[in-house]
């Protein structure tokens, strides 16, 4: 008959030879004698050791080397603690309804509460334990003074969804443990103190179950009902500490699991593992150590929940259209690549899987590693109305950040992240005025590593981004300052023709009180001057009074440039000046402005009414102008709201935020410039 696990749960006199595979009967309980009596080996030239820093390890004995390809340790399936190998070796008459990490950890909790009726009590009892000061070094363990060092990191913020994520799933577990009151007297033993110990327990010595073993495909199939992503606890093999560099084999076989070493270890030498290429945030995080001079490490990025739903939807309704060239499976590998590499050093890819919406970036000598896909997620945040058409209708041409080239989304992505980072850069530095000069304890040492870490990843980084933005905004030649694509307030002052610019400083003053560009950012009038630029731009370059079929003037004294853009924008943005107020306003991307939750200073979101709101208020600072100044170029009867609602939607679909680059400057708010794409003359 099946049995509910919440049943069995609390049930805490369930007699020991329920469980036949395993015996805890030992003279004298230690772990070592028990895991051999039940089918556990240990390499006869290996010793199990321990000491205050390091805790437990595993030691060559010191009368001889240990050549490559021994196998180190060996533990049988039915000593594993996970609740699919529960129940496949001791209760498979017992069914459960919580999710298996949950089961796993609820099951532990009673093996503890069982003490020495538990058949693993030997391996429980070596464990760090529950209840005891600074038994476990993870975050959540930290206290105030240990918690300051992570103050205004990435860590912190990781620490608090953890803690949020595992209350809930306490609570949840607890409510459903205890519906039946008459089960109340046993509530005070399951502690949220008990259920946090076990879940850091198995996220710290826990491995991933046959996913993370090298095994032929007829061993994995003999464990097909092992869930491959369930915690799973391996008496013996987690006495092995980490080392980055170390060469073992971990084999999955059929009756046990077992690791090899690839690499002679000399006599008396402590024998390691291999966790993987995980930074130091990983390893505090789930272990509660850090490596100096990590060599994976990384700094952790994100998108937020919207945003990151919004890029999925918008890659997977492209694979579905680029299906009907490709098969969706090659448009998948093509939208989804893992190992491109970027001709200016930006390197997308890698050997570490990430999750869908984890991402990271790390420093390298020549550049940068970003995590598979985050520079094209991020360029979906970002893409402007036109830029999302195109990409609708040309979903398999994906490699912007592959090539050379210049684009307003590759430079509107390189700028966000810029300012991403710095702002993660400026909120560490800010917290790290509070802290002591020394760490005082090895939380605190495993903190202040971490810690130094990513601000020295954080200065590569912003280091490489800053040279690579500038290098498309260099003047390399006596005539390049004419083919800029980037406009700033100050070009406006400087590249305008002097008919028009004297018109376009009256607007300024009328509408601002100013025309210094730095006065204007300060005001929050980069739009208005744009807007007015662009308008005055328009109607200066016309021969004659119709839209559309009129023609840029070849002798107006434009830089080329200029003409390229408004020709281009004549044919990206058709509606024009002339035409009556409609509603068939091109409008921005809504989803452009998202992106204030990478850097906090986007554009408010705008639709078209609110783009005629702001546009009235700019004609009345035009007609101001042209009150006091009727022969300006602004007195047209073609310079309407409509009109004005039509340049601000371009000014603001065709620029973005730049960054200040000077350390000197970081206090200054960053700028909105204009992006000239070209259409060739």
């Amino acid at each position: 008959m099946l049995r509910d696990l919440a049943d069995w749960l609390l049930d805490l006199s369930t007699p020991v030879n329920s469980f036949p595979h395993i015996t805890s009967k030992t003279s004298d309980g230690a772990f070592e004698f028990w895991f051999r009596a039940n089918g556990g080996y240990i390499n006869p030239d290996v010793e199990i050791t321990s000491n205050h820093s390091e805790g437990y390890s595993l030691r060559v004995r010191r009368d001889r080397d240990l050549p490559p390809g021994t196998a180190i340790i060996s533990c049988p399936h039915h000593l594993t603690l996970s609740w699919p190998s529960a129940r496949r070796y001791h209760l498979a008459h017992v069914q459960s309804a919580f999710r298996p990490h949950v089961a796993t950890r609820l099951f532990l909790m009673k093996q503890y509460l069982l003490q020495e009726c538990s058949p693993w009590w030997p391996y429980i009892r070596e464990l760090p334990q529950p209840y005891q000061k600074d038994s476990l070094n993870t975050p959540l363990f930290y206290n105030s003074d240990d918690l300051q060092w992570i103050a205004g990191t990435d860590l912190e913020q990781a620490r608090k969804v953890r803690l949020d994520t595992w209350r809930k799933e306490y609570e949840d577990a607890v409510r459903e443990l205890f519906q039946d009151q008459a089960d109340r007297y046993q509530s005070e033993l399951w502690t949220w103190e008990l259920y946090l110990w076990s879940a850091t327990i198995m996220s710290s010595r826990s491995f991933g179950g046959p996913a993370v073993f090298s095994q032929d495909e007829s061993a994995l199939s003999i464990h097909a009902d092992v869930d491959a992503k369930s915690p799973l606890l391996i008496p013996g093999l987690d006495i092995l500490n980490h080392h980055p560099s170390h060469r073992v084999t971990w084999l999955w076989e059929s009756s046990s699991c077992t690791i090899k070493n690839n690499v002679n270890v000399i006599r008396g030498s402590q024998i390691w593992n291999n966790y993987g290429p995980k930074s130091n945030a990983e390893l505090i995080m789930g272990y509660g150590f850090s490596l100096p001079d990590n060599p994976a490490d990384h700094l952790s990025i994100s998108f937020s929940t919207d945003i990151s739903s919004y890029i999925r939807a918008t890659k997977s309704r492209r694979v579905t259209i680029g299906s009907s060239a490709r098969s969706t499976t090659d448009s998948s590998q093509e939208l989804r690549s893992e190992h491109a590499k970027s001709q200016n050093g930006i390197i997308e890819g890698g050997e570490v899987p990430v999750e869908e919406n984890f991402h990271w970036v790390r420093a390298l000598d020549n550049g940068c590693q970003f995590s598979p896909s985050f520079l094209e997620d991020f360029s979906i945040a970002v893409e402007n109305h036109r830029e999302r058409a195109k990409a609708d209708n040309s979903p398999l041409q994906n490699g912007s950040f592959l090539d050379a080239s210049i684009s307003r989304n590759k430079l509107h992505v390189i700028c966000a992240v810029i300012m991403k980072l710095q702002k993660a850069q400026s909120a560490m530095c800010m917290h790290g005025k509070n802290l002591r000069r020394e760490p005082q304890n090895a939380r605190q040492l495993d903190a202040a590593r971490y810690r130094q870490g990513q601000l020295r990843i954080l200065v590569h980084v912003l280091g490489y981004l800053h040279g690579t933005l500038r290098s498309y905004m260099e003047i390399n030649e006596p005539d390049k300052a004419r083919s800029l694509q980037v406009v700033r307030l100050e070009h406006t002052m400087t590249a305008t023709p002097k008919r028009l610019l004297k018109d376009f400083r009256n607007v300024l003053n009328a509408g601002l009180r100013t025309r210094d560009p730095s006065k204007i950012r300060e005001r929050r009038g980069s739009d208005f001057a744009f807007t007015l630029w662009l308008c005055g731009l328009w109607k200066y370059a016309r021969t004659d009074n119709t839209i559309g079929k009129g023609e840029i003037a070849s002798d107006a004294g434009l830089e080329p440039r200029f003409v390229c853009w408004l020709l281009f924008l004549d044919e990206t943005y058709p509606e024009g000046m002339t035409q009556a107020p409609s509603s068939g306003l091109t409008m921005a991307s809504r989803h452009e402005v998202a992106e204030h939750e990478w850097f906090g200073s986007a554009r408010d979101k705008h639709t078209e009414e609110d783009l005629y709101l702001v546009a009235v208020s700019y004609l009345d600072a035009v007609n101001a102008a042209v009150a006091k100044h009727p022969h300006s170029l602004y007195n047209d009867p073609k310079i309407t709201v409509r009109c004005l609602a039509w340049c601000l939607n371009i000014v603001r679909s065709e620029g973005f935020w730049y960054p200040h680059l000077q350390e000197s400057e970081q206090d200054e708010d960053d700028e909105w410039v204009l992006f000239l794409e070209r259409r060739p003359i």
